[in-house]
């Protein structure tokens, strides 16, 4: 995979996070109750959360494949 697809890839996923994150707050003006804590601290904080780890880790993957790849390149 080259490095500008996994950015697009991770882009998307950004995105996607985005749209959740901004979708649930839209949906916190109107649903504020002990469920709505509940679904906020044990679901979308720890996705958001875990989406950040991967990103990194993606990207630092992805870094090292290319860098693998120049490697074996030829001269």
């Amino acid at each position: 995979m080259r490095m500008i697809e996994a950015s697009s890839s991770m882009g998307q996923l950004r995105g996607a996070m985005q749209d959740l994150m901004r979708a649930w707050s839209e949906t916190r003006m109107y649903w504020n109750d002990a469920n709505a804590e509940n679904i906020e601290e044990n679901h979308l904080n720890p996705i958001a959360r875990d989406m950040e780890t991967a990103f990194r880790a993606i990207h630092e993957l992805n870094s090292k494949l290319v860098a693998a790849q120049r490697e074996c390149e030829p001269r």
